[in-house]
């Protein structure tokens, strides 16, 4: 999933969403994405009907048109949420007072992997969805690319600071641990029909990562 990150996000294209809507209106179109992340929650994206959104908000089917011109529009709003909260988990150990990078290491990655759970049949619609719509293509790739530059200004800061290996290149460490990361977490956790133990996953990628980056002096039982 991370292979194919290059800059740039997306924006939601114009259309009846981006009309100037009253407060009554606005009230409407954030119900309508509120129950839509519910049923993409609960149904692949095939399996989803505007029909049953519309029921769900209270509102008619014609009416839905308003608001989002398909199915495909109301999808990308909701695929936008998910990847900002797969991609902006807690990375800092709240417990950590002996202010051990591993420890928050282990810490973040967990998050992510608790957060690729929450979101796992949006994220598998996703991974179908982009193969024909160009917007959630490239919002994903826009996202990974933003979550790999927050990785390398991670490795940065370390180097800066004389805690990990100053020699490493940090912007293609930073692709090859978000790949590494991100592929483990979809093949065992999203795509899987019952997910991978997590605590097995930190404790098995959460070295790799620390010695990839010259962190084995604070490596502590995992």
């Amino acid at each position: 999933m991370a292979a194919d990150a290059v800059p740039g996000g997306m924006s939601e294209p114009d259309g009846p969403a981006e009309r100037t809507l009253t407060g009554r209106g606005q009230s409407t179109r954030d119900r309508l994405v509120e129950v839509a992340s519910e049923v993409f929650s609960d149904k692949p994206y095939r399996h989803v009907r505007i029909a049953e959104i519309a029921a769900r908000a209270g509102v008619s089917t014609g009416s839905f048109y308003s608001y989002f011109d398909s199915k495909e529009a109301l999808f990308r709003v909701v695929a936008a949420d998910a990847l900002e909260e797969l991609f902006s988990y807690a990375r800092i150990d709240p417990d950590n007072h002996d202010q051990n990078p591993v420890r928050d290491l282990a810490y973040g990655i967990r998050q992510f992997f608790l957060s690729c759970v929450r979101n796992r049949t949006i994220a598998l619609s996703i991974e179908q969805v982009r193969l024909i719509d160009n917007d959630v293509r490239l919002n994903r790739r826009g996202t990974l690319m933003q979550g790999a530059k927050r990785l390398e200004r991670w490795v940065r800061t370390f180097q800066e600071q004389g805690v990990c290996d100053p020699d490493i290149d940090p912007w293609f460490t930073a692709l090859a641990l978000q790949s590494m990361a991100v592929n483990l977490a979809y093949d065992q956790l999203v795509f899987r029909d019952r997910p991978q133990d997590i605590d097995q996953l930190v404790a098995a990628i959460t070295p790799i990562w620390a010695r990839a980056v010259g962190l084995e002096r604070w490596l502590y039982p995992m």
